[in-house]
């Protein structure tokens, strides 16, 4: 989007002023009026999601997507779904991948602390975060 930011005010709007040398050098790059801001002085809101949606938790929000899956483990998943008392195949296919996401976020962290731990015992990498520290201090001195 080209425009210039004329200001940004305490409630979060911004405020877009778009010239009519912008505005049509963005239709001559082959954007459409539809994609584009018209010319003028434009205000936005930032930040409205959180205000809208205060209890919002996306472990706990649902996505409507559409994916392929091969037959036979959407086969598998249903007939679990049909013992007594079983969730519903899309939750336990849900679970499922769940515990997928859990199992590489907790190896990404322990490599992670292991870089750390590593890094920490190196004399060398100490000396010279020792010496970066003592550069930002004098800076902001």
């Amino acid at each position: 989007m080209a425009g210039k930011r004329v200001g940004i005010m305490k409630n979060k709007d911004i405020e877009i002023e778009v010239t009519k040398e912008q505005y049509e050098a963005q239709l001559a790059s082959g954007l459409t009026e539809d994609e584009i801001i018209p010319p003028g002085k434009h205000t936005f809101r930032r930040g409205g999601f959180r205000e809208m949606f205060p209890n919002y938790d996306p472990k706990t929000s649902k996505a409507r997507i559409n994916i392929y899956i091969d037959l036979d483990v959407l086969q598998h998943f249903r007939k679990r779904a049909e013992k007594p008392n079983a969730a519903p195949y899309q939750t336990q296919i849900n679970a499922e991948l769940r515990k997928i996401m859990e199992r590489d976020l907790t190896q990404e962290k322990a490599e992670i602390d292991e870089t750390a731990k590593r890094l920490l015992n190196d004399d060398g990498f100490i000396d010279l975060l020792s010496k970066r520290l003592r550069e930002k201090e004098a800076v902001l001195s």
